[in-house]
């Protein structure tokens, strides 16, 4: 069983969320995937950026991605936005980034004890920084073409968590960023094998989509408690195989947000329902349909209650609000 590591931002994820576009996080969450780190990359797309890295490829990402996940030490966060240019600085910044910056930024972020792993970049940080810069441009031309095609998906995603955050489903929006995120109890869990300081309380959330793969994710605490975290971009398949990404933005908006099955289980609560019934309904067995009405009970879109044997459902205020909202 996957061991996750588990941060509370509250039940009603109460704290300042935002949304980050940053294309140098998606080039990180690629060279993972080649790796071996699994970011759910198309075997073709893989091959090809296999062939395009260098042979120091392990020697750079190979600390990034010790342990099995990927965290980015905040200095190696590349923070450029969706212009190319900016893309193009960051690279700069990195390359031209003095060693000290590097190895304050790794004694913070590991509590004073580096792990081996860093030891190649601990011992010539000078070297590290400029093969990462090195990498970080070659592996940015291949994917600006789909980071220009993912534009529209991408700028969807600050509806998506705009809708979440007026009509207060932000928990149904994070429960549904990627299979290796999930939110439950107010908790966001993530994969184990990453640095989180201990008694940091999460005060702040920028989630970063990623056009990588479909199961990318990518992760960074400060010790102010300030949260970064890539997910795969609602509709991302389709534009990995090459499909044009305005087909997704036109898709259900309901379904983006928190995918077809429990779009499906919210529309139907608009009157009371029975589990089996539902179950019916929606061609699915009934231990299928109690986990997603859990969930969307939990975000607060549905109530249900017990009459005898049965177990109806219902939209809640809340409920009605974010199918208005998305209709």
């Amino acid at each position: 069983m996957t061991e996750v590591v588990g941060l509370h931002l509250g039940t009603n994820v109460d704290i300042p969320v935002s949304i980050a576009f940053l294309p140098g996080v998606s080039v990180i969450s690629l060279l993972a995937d080649v790796l071996g780190v699994a970011q759910g990359v198309p075997v073709s797309r893989r091959r090809l950026l296999r062939k395009a890295c260098p042979e120091y490829l392990a020697d750079v990402m190979g600390p990034i991605t010790a342990g099995g996940s990927l965290h980015i030490p905040e200095s190696l966060l590349m923070r450029g936005e969706l212009k190319e240019s900016s893309m193009r600085e960051e690279v700069r910044r990195i390359a031209e980034m003095p060693p000290d910056a590097l190895l304050t930024d790794l004694a913070r972020t590991y509590g004073g004890e580096v792990p081996p792993a860093w030891r190649k970049a601990t011992d010539n940080p000078v070297d590290f920084l400029n093969a990462y810069a090195g990498l970080a441009r070659k592996v940015w031309n291949a994917v600006a073409p789909v980071w220009q095609q993912g534009k529209p998906l991408l700028e969807r995603e600050i509806e998506r968590a705009g809708v979440a955050s007026v009509t207060g489903t932000m928990s149904a929006f994070l429960a549904n960023l990627s299979p290796r995120i999930a939110f439950v109890d107010g908790n966001i869990l993530l994969p184990d094998h990453a640095p989180v300081e201990k008694g940091v309380t999460v005060r702040k959330l920028t989630l970063m989509p990623l056009v990588s793969g479909t199961r990318a994710c990518a992760y960074h605490v400060d010790h102010h408690g300030h949260m970064y975290l890539g997910y795969p971009i609602a509709g991302l398949a389709p534009l990995l195989q090459g499909e044009a990404a305005r087909a997704e933005t036109a898709a259900d908006a309901l379904a983006m947000m928190l995918g077809e099955l429990r779009a499906d289980i919210l529309r139907t609560g608009n009157q009371p329902v029975t589990m089996g019934k539902l179950a019916d309904l929606l061609h699915c067995t009934a231990g299928t349909v109690t986990y997603h009405c859990r969930q969307l009970e939990q975000a607060g879109l549905l109530s249900r209650e017990r009459r005898g044997r049965e177990v109806r459902i219902l939209r809640t205020l809340r409920g009605d609000a974010l199918v208005d909202a998305l209709s």
